[in-house]
């Protein structure tokens, strides 16, 4: 209210516990072929992107990303990405652009089978035979321009996000 910005204008923004969190376990059966997927996700979380910062904003005269393109550099362009400077008074200070929606929604795993019945019923010999292919990772749905959204610390300093696997194998039953 007095016209000047200063650190009393500083407030507390963002949430870094989710407003929900859930997770959908889908399965299905049909004539010896079998289907799974988990799918979870949180919504309504927000995380301080501090690799941002770094990358497009630090005082050091590093290369940075495309981003900084849009940046304002004078009357008349963006208002909604900073300058970049190269002093203590510029865009590399804590700011309200480095807080971002880290909703998401992750396929973590999918499963497909096929199972082959054993000649023998017996307690000896083969029961059964399953063959699989498996894909872990495999999407990510997210507004988050950080590398991981799932991270647990509120501040994304680059945390590596897990990676995607894809397994084939064989369940054999005695």
């Amino acid at each position: 209210g007095d016209g000047v910005i200063n650190a009393d204008d500083r407030t507390f923004i963002g949430n870094p516990i989710p407003r929900m969190s859930y997770g959908f376990n889908l399965t299905a059966e049909n004539r010896g072929f079998d289907v799974s997927a988990l799918i979870q996700g949180v919504h309504g979380v927000d995380k301080y992107n501090n690799a941002k910062q770094i990358l497009d904003y630090d005082s050091r005269p590093f290369n940075h990303t495309v981003a900084v393109l849009g940046a304002w550099h004078g009357e008349g362009t963006s208002n909604t990405i900073p300058r970049t400077t190269f002093n203590d008074n510029g865009s590399s200070k804590v700011s309200s652009i480095f807080v971002e929606d880290a909703s998401y929604t992750r396929l973590k795993n999918l499963e497909l089978g096929y199972t082959i019945g054993g000649g023998r019923t017996g307690s000896r010999g083969l029961q059964g035979l399953r063959f699989y292919v498996s894909g872990q990772n495999l999407l990510t749905r997210t507004k988050y321009t950080g590398l991981d959204p799932e991270s647990t610390d509120p501040v994304d300093k680059g945390t590596y996000p897990p990676s995607r696997a894809f397994l084939l194998g064989t369940n054999v039953r005695f």
